[in-house]
């Protein structure tokens, strides 16, 4: 009967099964990657030490414990590329050497057990995630090692070293050129050796796909094995073909001489451009864990809204709100919300003329009048004297509306503040760019009666989709809560007493913000750092300004801005950035002032904002998120420096 079961699972067609059909293969490879992250849950240790006998043989310290190895250099001095050697024949470092090239030989500990093993299980790894965290904590000590170029790294695996270096380049951030000897074959048709797969794998992908999914890598496979080996082999060429990688795609039998010319060659070839996005969202594999584990627990409670799990993201994100958070489906359903608590109808908005649509959509929908301040460009506030002759103008004023623009909490919200309290007006804060800033120690989002903050992706943090909205008042809590679901006046009752809509958050986004939420110091300290670098570099790029902000300003940096001089055309800079660098800056905050929406164009032309439209035409936004690296950094300024000079 087991086996029978088993083979009923065996048949079953894994979830990422590589397809030619499928759409971008590049992208399907991504998926597959972080597949296997979930599945080794690499630990990210480093090596902190290193020792070495004398005669060539290293033992590199870890958190995971020692890591112990052979280095072997060419003769003679300068860095040399290198390669990572795990279950080689001897002579390959050999080989490697007469050709100028580093190698590090891994040697694994013979005390690993089955009883090691079992207990990695218990803890949800297995020897072969551990022995994939030993791999790439060697290739981190190999990339900083003075002898060795960090950008000319390869991967040798043969034999059971074979699963460990194609899960190790799986794991790994830089596109490492691979060899793997004699492990090829279909996890489907044959079981593999212990040690030689991950808990659950086939329930993702099968082997051929794992090899696949290192697209566009350079990849030799090397095999004296039958039929399933052939087939394998079949489909890897197929991925690279369709990603349009064919030529780093090889295959041959068992050949030592031939996997060492792949490599040298591999190693030298120029590397293509680097690609840098304006933005890249990152769940590490933790974050994404608590995000599978809780989301389970919503399905299998079957509440998958208004459940505890909103509540508990509610109490974690008051830490970062200042007032009591309500959540809602969106930032602009946090607006939605803000407005008809104020009771706008029939009157007027005032918003800074230099924001996001929604801003002043929302007043619209909820029926007012919306008229726009210009700003000042020391924090890109609200302008005081401007929001004054905007009150002068019109004495129906329901609300005031500042927003804390790219993470700045302008110092201007202070003089903004006192005004609308001599008038005894409401002022909201529109802080979807700034949860976590701060002005003189003060959270954004607590200046005012109520703040609303955006959880979108491009955010500081996100939860998918959603927003949260800021309430200094008990009464105007309670009074969110069923503007929220229907303006439904008890969640058991079906009774409205006004026109809200549904404006709830679900456990399953709820799930998501919590993850991301938790990592939120962590995130915060890393836009802080890589601020600090372009800080320090962006003055010997021509042609740009860097922007300080003004002192107090504790930003969330969720935009790094900076201007252009005037004699630069953003849009032509921007295309020649994308098209020879490969870089992508960060979208501006904004480009378009809400006066010239076409939507809003017609009332508001003939007027002008020229502060506004001044910030408009001049800033632009470097890509600066978490998981950037340094080198992608580098890139930015020098796609810059190179347009620029």
């Amino acid at each position: 009967m087991q086996n029978a079961r088993v083979n009923r699972l065996l048949e079953r067609p894994p979830l990422l099964r590589f397809a030619a059909a499928d759409g971008d293969p590049r992208q399907w490879a991504r998926r597959v990657r972080a597949a296997v992250q979930r599945l080794a849950l690499p630990s990210g240790d480093a090596v902190t030490d290193s020792d070495h006998d004398g005669d060539g043989t290293y033992t590199l310290v870890t958190a995971g414990g020692p890591v112990v190895g052979s280095l072997t250099l060419p003769e003679g001095s300068g860095e040399h590329p290198a390669v990572l050697l795990i279950g080689a024949p001897s002579s390959v470092s050999a080989a490697l050497r007469d050709k100028g090239v580093a190698s590090f030989e891994l040697r694994f500990d013979p005390a690993d057990s089955d009883e090691a093993d079992r207990a990695l299980v218990l803890a949800g790894r297995c020897m072969l995630a551990a022995r994939a965290d030993d791999a790439l904590a060697a290739l981190g000590w190999l990339a900083a090692h003075p002898r060795v170029r960090a950008d000319q790294i390869g991967l040798y695996g043969a034999g059971d070293g074979g699963p460990v270096a194609l899960h190790a380049a799986l794991l790994h951030t830089e596109p490492l050129p691979v060899v793997a000897v004699g492990h090829l074959g279909s996890y489907a048709t044959s079981t593999p050796p212990p040690g030689c797969s991950l808990p659950g794998v086939l329930r993702q992908v099968d082997l051929p796909d794992l090899y696949a999914a290192l697209l566009p890598r350079p990849l030799l496979v090397q095999s004296d094995a039958g039929e399933d080996a052939r087939a394998a082999t079949d489909q890897i060429a197929l991925a690279y073909k369709a990603a349009e990688a064919d030529d780093a795609f090889a295959a041959g039998t068992v050949d030592p001489a031939a996997a060492v010319d792949f490599l040298s060659r591999w190693l030298t070839a120029p590397r293509p451009t680097p690609v840098v996005p304006p933005l890249r969202v990152r769940f590490d594999v933790p974050a994404r864990l608590e995000v599978a584990d809780r989301i389970d627990q919503v399905l299998a409670s079957g509440m998958l809204t208004q459940g505890q799990v909103v509540l508990e993201f509610e109490k974690v994100a008051t830490r970062w709100t200042g007032f009591p958070a309500l959540a809602v489906s969106t930032g602009s359903s946090a607006l939605d919300i803000a407005y008809n608590l104020v009771g706008v109808a029939g009157r007027t908005v005032l918003v800074p003329v230099n924001t996001f649509f929604a801003t002043a959509s929302s007043a619209v929908r909820a029926g007012a009048n919306v008229d726009f301040v210009d700003i000042e460009l020391d924090g890109f506030g609200m302008d005081p004297d401007a929001l004054a002759a905007a009150l002068d103008r019109h004495d129906d004023v329901a609300a005031v509306t500042v927003v804390h623009i790219g993470g700045v909490v302008s110092p201007s919200v202070l003089a903004v503040r006192d005004l609308c309290a001599a008038r005894g007006i409401p002022l909201l804060e529109d802080s979807a760019h700034s949860l976590g800033s701060r002005f003189d120690g003060q959270l954004s989002g607590t200046f005012g009666r109520m703040s609303t903050f955006s959880l979108h992706p491009a955010k500081v943090v996100t939860s998918g989709e959603g927003g949260l909205i800021g309430l200094s008042d008990d009464g105007d809590y309670q009074q969110a809560q069923l503007w929220r679901d229907h303006g439904k006046m008890s969640i058991d009752r079906n009774v409205h007493d006004r026109l809200g809509t549904n404006w709830r958050l679900s456990e399953v986004h709820a799930s998501v913000g919590l993850a991301h939420f938790g990592q939120l110091d962590a995130l915060l300290a890393e836009r802080r750092r890589l601020v600090a670098f372009y800080d320090e570099n962006l003055d010997s790029v021509p042609l740009v300004r860097r922007y300080q902000p003004p002192a107090g300003v504790e930003s969330n940096y969720y935009k790094y801005m900076a201007f252009l001089d005037p004699s630069i055309n953003r849009a032509e800079l921007k295309a020649r950035l994308k098209r020879n660098h490969g870089v992508s800056l960060a979208g501006e905050v904004y480009d378009v002032l809400l006066s010239d929406q076409p939507y809003f164009a017609e009332t508001f032309a003939g007027r002008t904002f020229d502060r506004g439209a001044w910030f408009t035409a001049h800033h632009i936004c470097l890509p600066a998120f978490p998981s950037m690296t340094t080198a992608e950094q580098l890139h930015v300024l020098h796609a810059l420096k190179t347009e620029l000079s």
